[in-house]
């Protein structure tokens, strides 16, 4: 049969990609880094003082929660995995 598969793992690697990372894994790690690294910072009572107490403080009994943060780390997520989609199609030959 011409249809077998070898049988290492090695045989069967691609080699055109076998040494590099493709360019929207690099972004997506260091992007986790900063984002990381921000939220550390960002939500740490050490740096800048902020407590879930103190925002629920500040939350409007109305809306129920902080719909604008909400919305905005939602859309930051979809579009960052957008924009990895986007470039990695753009890749392909």
């Amino acid at each position: 049969m011409d249809n077998e598969l070898p049988d290492t793992a090695e045989a069967m690697e691609a080699k055109e990609t076998a040494e590099s990372v493709p360019l929207g894994w690099k972004a997506l790690f260091w992007g986790l880094i900063l984002w990381g690294a921000y939220y550390l910072y960002a939500y740490s009572p050490w740096t800048t003082g902020w407590t879930q107490a103190g925002e629920l403080e500040h939350v409007d009994r109305e809306v129920g929660g902080n719909v604008l943060m909400t919305v905005l780390f939602t859309a930051l997520a979809t579009l960052s995995a957008v924009a990895l989609l986007l470039v990695q199609r753009r890749r392909k030959p």
